[in-house]
């Protein structure tokens, strides 16, 4: 048990990186008590020592809440723990500071922390620069470029994790006795099912549309009769020459490394920009029972227009749900991710929790790939519509295959750079007891290139 005491400011935001840190990712019972202080103070019942720790990150929020002041002041000192006789596994020797000051001062059984830890993790875990920084994409996407994290080149980095390492060998250095839970790493593979067919021989008239263009644009008979051949076996029934319905090798690679995954639909295609299928489709529900029998998670894929909307977030949840009924498919509905990756951190958690999912895995860029939440460690969301720790968790997304692959993006395509950025952000994942929770399409195979990453990824 830890007694914390803690400043009498920004209880609810403070509470809540202490409920993640201590009690989510360390599973340390506490119990805090807020007192007249500008620092973070711990210590344990009738045990000698004391940790106390710089709050000055809420200090900032308590004065210039969601202000430009409150925001991190660069270029970032660094410190390097190793120099204050902490020995700690860090991704480099020095680590940036957020908030506070580098260093740790050391008196008998007094230690004091200059770093921020709290308050730079909360900075992280709510995203809070989103609410603050208001550069969009074309998506209005929060990019990664606008981040605090990539202009001091540590997107890369599971900062809040190592920040994690940090703190516990703080505790150790005062309490050597203190033990911890070490969680099971996993791999978690996902796929945002945004056309489970090839869409272009989905209906005759667009069959011949795309034939025509075939022909005439891309002087391309022998794809014409490829097309014209797909549209004929997937009317009956027979994927096996459509270049997107990949699903069962997928299942098959995940099987055979010990892998289950999680197929996220899209409810519906009405609005633009939201797939080619319905999910009351036959050959859609067809698929879902496939995946369902072999083990796998189906999820929703919300559309969209809905990351700012929360009755149609709602509405989509019941959608699945009822295909899932309809189908004789005995499966709750927990996941989550956005369309596009289309986010916005001020409302989007609260509405998912509203409707009652488990957890979200949108927590990406799609741009590049790296630790936006600072860490690999499933974890409850903050919303800053309820001001509280909701139900909700984030699995947080490390990587998206095209944010590596595409040209749109970092177009780094399948040579050994891009393997080693993709091995290198598994490797980091892992190490910290974290997930690797990798995002790749079905219809992301049509280069030679994909399989065998695919499988690389899955089976190292």
């Amino acid at each position: 048990m830890l007694n914390i005491r803690i400043p009498d400011l920004c209880i609810r935001e403070l509470s809540y990186s202490l409920d993640i840190l201590l009690g989510e990712f360390l599973s340390m019972a506490f119990e805090v008590k807020a007192y007249d202080s500008d620092v973070i103070e711990i210590s344990r019942p009738d045990v000698p020592g004391k940790l106390t720790i710089d709050a000055s990150f809420f200090n900032l929020l308590q004065n210039a809440r969601l202000e430009r002041e409150s925001m991190p002041v660069l270029p970032l000192q660094s410190w390097s723990p190793l120099e204050d006789g902490i020995e700690v596994n860090l991704v480099e020797s020095s680590i940036p500071v957020l908030y506070g000051r580098p260093g740790l001062v050391k008196n008998d059984n007094h230690l004091h922390l200059n770093f921020d830890i709290f308050g730079s993790a909360f900075f992280m875990l709510s995203r809070y620069e989103e609410l603050i920084t208001k550069g969009r994409d074309k998506h209005d996407r929060f990019p990664a470029t606008a981040s605090v994290a990539f202009k001091v080149g540590v997107l890369g980095r599971p900062l809040v994790d190592e920040y994690l390492e940090i703190l516990w060998q703080c505790f150790i250095k005062l309490w050597p006795e203190l033990k911890r839970k070490h969680p099971i790493s996993k791999t978690f593979v996902s796929c945002d099912v945004d056309q489970p067919f090839d869409c272009t021989v989905e209906t005759l008239p667009r069959l011949l549309k795309t034939c025509a263009g075939d022909l005439l644009k891309r002087k391309s008979p022998q794809e014409m009769l490829k097309r014209i051949n797909r549209y004929a076996f997937n009317k009956l029934g027979l994927y096996m020459f459509d270049r997107d319905h990949t699903f069962d090798w997928y299942m098959e690679v995940c099987e055979a490394a010990g892998l289950k995954a999680a197929f996220y639909f899209i409810p519906s295609s009405k609005e633009c920009q939201n797939g080619c299928y319905e999910i009351g489709d036959n050959k859609v529900m067809k698929l879902m029972q496939k995946i369902h029998v072999r083990g796998h998670e189906i999820g929703v894929h919300g559309s969209y227009q809905t990351y700012q909307d929360k009755q149609k977030i709602i509405q989509q949840k019941v959608l699945v749900d009822e295909a899932l009924k309809r189908s004789g498919i005995k499966q709750k509905i927990k996941g989550n991710r956005q369309h596009y990756l289309r986010w916005d951190s001020a409302v989007t958690p609260d509405y998912l929790d509203a409707a009652g999912f488990e957890y979200d895995t949108t927590g990406s860029y799609a741009d590049l790939p790296g630790f936006r939440y600072g860490t690999t460690k499933e974890f409850s969301m903050w919303g800053w519509q309820s001001q509280s720790k909701l139900k909700l968790k984030q699995r947080p997304l490390i990587v998206m295959e095209c944010s590596v692959i595409s040209d749109n993006y970092m177009g780094l395509g399948y040579g050994q750079e891009a393997v080693a950025l993709l091995m290198s952000l598994k490797n980091k994942s892992l190490e910290y007891g974290g997930n690797f929770t990798l995002l790749w399409h079905n219809s992301h195979f049509r280069s030679t290139h994909d399989k065998p990453l695919f499988e690389k990824l899955l089976s190292e």
